[in-house]
């Protein structure tokens, strides 16, 4: 989209929130651009598609509750007509002010845009086929008892242009992500897969798929094949970025959403400024974070983004928000109001969630496990912010026995446990730390944005394995 365009929604953006304001105490309006290129195939299938859509939500506050109003495509007389609409339904309420909400009056008017070596619109779709294809041969090729390999391409841009009476801002954010699953028949007769996903903001994402990286993927998934399933019992653990990461977002981030708050759905309420965890674990959300898959640059209700911590030096800090349930907790907004699209409800949600780096050498942190595993590639995870309660699956954990990775793989693995026990058998923080998420969080079984997860290795006692 050109600037002149961006400049011409903001100009009228203004015009429809003074409409607006002339019953609300507050109004904003946020217009919605998605498009997407996607290519998965395998030995036996082929599918590739594109999509884009646009639309505009505007929200009008009358003290207590938000009147919201969305439209498909940008059409300026269904904008105004809808604008007009909100308005009627103020004439029988009182707009007086009851809770006022926690707004930025910061002036600014800027756009951002994410940052890549290569634009992914500059690559001609038959290239992008033809280098999806090059990864799935390049795997099968090499390695005849890999039954296949299936490949997946996703390419997405964003555009969000929000304006009030105090901002107009505009962004734009593109993403690519490759994801390569290749599939083996176990030792044991199923079928078992390894995953792994490349991100970048563009097309760069691809070189990082190098040589070494197809034979380190090939060599992980045969050893897969001959892994065994773990007796249960809890074991002293190394965790990779990847469970570390979802281990923050899974046990502290969901709970640590203020609407959930505000409803009464989690604990976390209970322990605001309390210790929870040794006083060198810090876990934080950070839209700012540079290239990652969670990144923005302001939020959908218009607030510039910034680092939260949800804990502080083992102490429970502050969650992320959005204005509505922060007004009603009198908490501080975080850049964290998200919306699935612009027909669908902001909510406070995850960015790139993860733990800070500690002050430990992965290399010695190994060497103090004298029996134990190293758990890497998860599968997902479920929360639960009012029990406290952790559940991680599809781990692949490999014995550890006297400082030392012995190449035994166990498949399939399931992490569960109460969070404050969890937390509290932290035993060192490596300074070693990455955050290579690439995936999309629900709220609940819906409402999907993009988020990232990670952080450092972590050394846990205690770590009940099934």
């Amino acid at each position: 989209m050109q600037k002149n365009k961006i400049d011409e929604i903001k100009q009228f953006f203004a015009e429809i929130t003074a409409l607006l304001e002339q019953k609300a105490v507050y109004a904003d309006c946020l217009y919605y651009y998605d498009s997407s290129q996607e290519i998965g195939l395998d030995k036996a299938n082929k599918e590739i598609s594109s999509g884009k859509g646009d639309g505009v939500k505007l929200r009008a506050y009358d003290g207590a509750q938000f009147h919201e109003y969305g439209i498909t495509g940008f059409n300026k007389e269904k904008i105004i007509e809808a604008a007009n609409i909100l308005l009627q339904s103020f004439d029988k309420k009182d707009a007086g002010l009851i809770f006022p909400l926690a707004i930025d009056t910061q002036k600014i008017n800027k756009h951002f845009e994410s940052e890549s070596e290569i634009a992914a619109d500059s690559i001609d779709l038959s290239q992008k086929i033809e280098d999806t294809e090059n990864i799935m041969n390049a795997i099968l090729k090499k390695e005849p008892a890999i039954a296949n390999c299936r490949i997946r391409y996703d390419e997405s841009t964003e555009i969000r242009i929000f304006v009030n009476k105090y901002k107009q801002l505009s962004q734009r954010i593109q993403s690519c992500i490759f994801i390569i699953s290749p599939y083996i028949k176990s030792d044991h007769g199923d079928i078992r897969y390894h995953y792994k996903a490349f991100f970048a903001n563009g097309y760069e994402a691809k070189q990082k798929i190098s040589k070494k990286e197809i034979i380190d993927i090939i060599s992980f998934t045969k050893k897969i094949a001959k892994a065994d399933k773990i007796i249960p019992g809890r074991y002293l653990c190394l965790f990779s970025p990847d469970v570390t990461g979802l281990l923050a977002h899974e046990s502290f981030g969901h709970g640590m959403e203020s609407d959930t708050i505000y409803k009464g759905r989690a604990k976390a309420q209970e322990y605001l400024g309390k210790s929870i965890a040794p006083d060198y674990i810090n876990i934080l959300d950070n839209p700012s974070f540079p290239k990652r898959n969670g990144s923005f640059f302001f939020d959908d209700e218009g607030f510039i983004t910034s680092s939260t911590y949800l804990i502080k030096e083992g102490i429970v800090n502050h969650p992320i928000t959005d204005s509505f349930s922060a007004s009603r907790l009198k908490m501080l907004r975080s850049g964290n109001a998200r919306a699935e699209s612009y027909d669908h409800k902001v909510y406070a949600r995850m960015s790139n969630t993860y733990f800070a780096a500690g002050k430990s050498n992965k290399v010695d942190m190994l060497k103090n496990i004298k029996d134990g595993f190293f758990l890497h590639y998860p599968s997902g995870g479920m929360e639960d912010p009012k029990g406290w309660g952790i559940q991680v699956q599809g781990i692949v954990a490999e014995k550890i026995k006297d400082g030392r990775l012995t190449g035994e793989l166990f498949y399939e693995i399931g992490m569960t446990g109460y969070l404050p026990e969890l937390l509290g058998n932290i035993q060192e923080v490596s300074q070693e730390f990455e955050v290579p998420g690439t995936g999309i969080c629900g709220k609940g079984h819906k409402e999907w944005v993009r988020v990232s997860e990670g952080g450092p290795y972590l050394l846990v006692k205690d770590v009940n394995l099934s």
